[in-house]
């Protein structure tokens, strides 16, 4: 696994879109910072490519995206006879069967989680995709068309032959799990001071360089840095998938027994 390289983006639309690579060794050490010149808002399809193009030219053995990769299934939801799942709209759905299942798994572990809509709410005009939401969709379809997988949660992390892998992660699920508790929110300074110091304990070094000590430590930097660590992670098979294959999995920074079942205080 030396010198494997992953990337992590953070994902957004009406602000500059961050993402790093890490090169892994001894430590996981940045080498690379990208920001996107364009917000990646719906019309900004060129953003999009540049952000894939950065990422795809290190090529990484691991990419792992703060956003959804798709649309909510409703796999939650029971069938109803005569009535297809896609048919009933979110406001008639008891709160545990609207969320995807990765999201559930987040949700009664008691962290808060952006809502995925489906794709008959969409079409029937019942919700709206947010912007950063279909940016990540976009994002995540184009690292498909270049060959890039989702693993579906079993086999050995870079075996040989296989894709490079694409994972959906969530970097304050990633945070909480680590620090084993909930966390202040990063826009306080408690919040960023401890990301800041659970990246460092988890190895990750991106202020190596002394002319460049006070860059890279806004809470969209560190979204990124969370994301790669969860790639880091997933590479020496020390991350955890939730949810189901169908869907999509969403991948944590933990072991399975790291992984509690509940972070409530």
């Amino acid at each position: 696994m030396a010198d494997e390289v992953v990337v992590g983006i953070d994902v957004a639309a009406t602000r500059p879109c961050s993402a790093v690579a890490l090169r892994v060794g001894r430590v996981a050490e940045a080498f690379d910072w990208y920001e996107a010149t364009a917000f990646l808002s719906r019309g900004a399809r060129s953003a999009v490519e540049e952000l894939v193009a950065w990422a795809h030219g290190h090529r990484p053995a691991v990419v792992a995206i703060d956003a959804p990769q798709g649309f909510n299934r409703r796999l939650l939801v029971r069938p109803h006879p005569g009535r297809p799942v896609g048919s009933l709209p979110a406001s008639s759905l008891p709160v545990s069967a609207r969320s995807r299942v990765c999201d559930y798994e987040l949700l009664r572990r008691g962290l808060g989680v952006y809502q995925v809509p489906a794709r008959a709410d969409v079409a029937a005009g019942r919700a709206q995709v947010p912007d950063w939401m279909a940016v990540g969709f976009r994002v995540f379809r184009r690292f498909g068309a270049l060959g890039y997988e989702a693993p579906l949660g079993e086999g050995l992390p870079g075996a040989f032959g296989q894709s490079p892998a694409l994972l959906e992660v969530y970097p304050y699920a990633a945070f909480v799990t680590l620090n084993g508790g909930l966390l202040a929110r990063k826009s306080v300074r408690e919040g960023l001071r401890r990301r800041v110091q659970l990246l460092r304990e988890a190895g990750v070094r991106w202020d190596t360089q002394p002319e460049r000590h006070e860059e890279y430590y806004d809470h969209d930097s560190l979204d990124a840095l969370a994301a790669a660590l969860t790639a880091v992670r997933y590479l020496q098979g020390r991350a955890t998938a939730v949810g189901d294959a169908r869907e999509g999995l969403l991948w944590l920074p933990v072991t399975a027994a790291e992984l509690r079942q509940s972070y409530r205080a």
